[in-house]
């Protein structure tokens, strides 16, 4: 496990930034989003992006490092450095998430990845193998 840089900052940064600004729309009444997911490929460059929930139906919602590594891929870029999700809810509750199992999957198609996480309120980073440890064989 890694101390965060200050790149990595403006990676938790950035998933915040997207997480509260799509907090805030809403779709008949409910919110459609509260995480937002910052990843840096390994040339440097920086994409983000919400999750979608689909009030109706929660197997048709896309998870926020799904957003962001889509937009990573259409631009080309197939290996990831480092990504973060952040979750951004009401009265003050948002944080540092860790990415759920479908999208560890999804990871390791984008390389083995370092992956921010929340340890007891500090941010380290975590190679994905460490996370999703069964998928080194893929």
């Amino acid at each position: 496990m890694k101390d965060i840089t200050p790149a990595d900052k403006r990676l938790v940064d950035e998933a915040r930034r997207v997480a509260k600004r799509f907090s805030l729309v809403k779709w008949k009444g409910q919110s459609l989003s509260c995480v937002g997911a910052a990843l840096r490929t390994k040339n440097g460059k920086i994409y983000s992006g919400p999750n979608i929930e689909h009030p109706d139906s929660g197997p048709s919602s896309m998870c926020a490092e799904y957003s962001a590594l889509a937009k990573a891929f259409s631009e080309g870029h197939k290996e990831v450095a480092v990504i973060v999700a952040y979750f951004y809810g009401g009265q003050g509750d948002h944080h540092v998430v860790s990415p759920c199992g479908r999208c560890r999957e999804f990871l390791r198609l984008f390389g083995n990845p370092e992956v921010i996480i929340n340890i007891s309120g500090d941010l380290k980073k975590i190679k994905l193998d460490a996370l999703h440890p069964f998928s080194k064989n893929w």
